[in-house]
């Protein structure tokens, strides 16, 4: 396996999930919401040869996410990603080192505003989840 699927799927694995519950025409759907990061950093500050100096790292991230309905009973699953982006950051001391740990940094330390944008976008999505059930099901019998 290479190092980029390993890196990718640490990444997807640590990724926010919101799961709620969807029944529609007498069948049952599970309906997640999962928050994607795509972090970069940037390093702010100087420190001259033998002096100190003041770097910081400023970790920015922009989060998008994928609605994935499964059906309960088959297991067939319909994703999408959804309009919108929303940026999180934040700056810590030190040099830009150490990607992996930074970006795990950045999900923790936003995954209460993570989790409570997915919670708000899962309340807000409802009707187009029904729009899209009915849409595949109308497809289907065709």
């Amino acid at each position: 396996m290479s190092l980029l699927a390993i890196t990718l799927t640490a990444a997807a694995a640590m990724a926010p999930v919101h799961t709620v519950e969807h029944e529609q025409n007498g069948k049952a759907y599970t309906v997640s919401y999962v928050a994607h990061v795509e972090s970069s950093a940037r390093q702010i500050g100087i420190a001259p040869a033998g002096r100190r100096g003041m770097k910081r790292c400023e970790v920015s991230g922009l989060v998008t996410i994928e609605r994935r309905i499964t059906d309960a009973a088959s297991g067939k699953a319909i994703s999408a990603m959804l309009p919108g982006t929303r940026e999180v950051s934040h700056t810590r001391a030190g040099r830009c080192v150490a990607r992996d740990t930074m970006h795990a940094d950045l999900v923790a330390k936003s995954s209460a505003d993570l989790d409570e944008q997915l919670a708000l976008t899962a309340q807000e999505d409802r009707p187009h989840v029904a729009a899209t059930i009915a849409a595949a099901r109308s497809l289907a019998a065709r």
